[in-house]
């Protein structure tokens, strides 16, 4: 009997996990198709961590198409996970930031506000970027550069 319990316990929490997916790719979808950018969900690279402090996971998501890659490296959209009355009117995901020029890690850290920090590997070396409140900077040459490593959880370590 315990089998059938853990065995609907684990496809609950799988069903959970592709539906929050499948919501982020809806998000992307709504964020990119206006701009008339190609993005393939196959190559997307999707990572979760709180980064507010709200207990909800929220998804950082590397694109690495042409549409979104330049000589400086890709863009990593940041997404806000909702719940309540404000993903029932904005939807489940909503776009936090936008961060092009993205060439190496992405590594989490602690910050001064509630939001943590994001520290970018770049073609100018590694940059801090702050959540402002609203947003984080649009790219890493507007962050603190940073000489030394930093301890933290690093996401897309490859830079892709």
């Amino acid at each position: 009997m315990w089998i059938l319990s853990l065995a609907l316990i684990l496809a609950c929490a799988a069903d959970t996990t592709d539906d929050r997916r499948t919501d982020l790719l809806d998000a992307v979808a709504r964020y990119a198709d206006p701009l008339g950018l190609a993005w393939d969900s196959t190559t997307t690279q999707v990572a979760w961590t709180d980064l507010n402090g709200d207990g909800r996971d929220d998804a950082l998501v590397h694109l690495t198409n042409t549409d979104w890659c330049g000589s400086g490296g890709c863009t990593v959209l940041v997404f806000e996970q909702l719940e309540g009355l404000d993903a029932e009117e904005f939807g489940r995901f909503r776009i936090a930031a936008e961060i092009s020029h993205v060439a190496g890690p992405v590594t989490v850290v602690e910050g001064r506000g509630y939001w943590r920090d994001l520290v970018i590997g770049s073609d100018r070396g590694l940059r801090r970027l702050r959540f402002d409140g609203e947003t984080y900077p649009v790219s890493p040459a507007r962050g603190v550069r940073l000489d030394g490593p930093v301890k933290g959880k690093t996401l897309f370590a490859d830079g892709h």
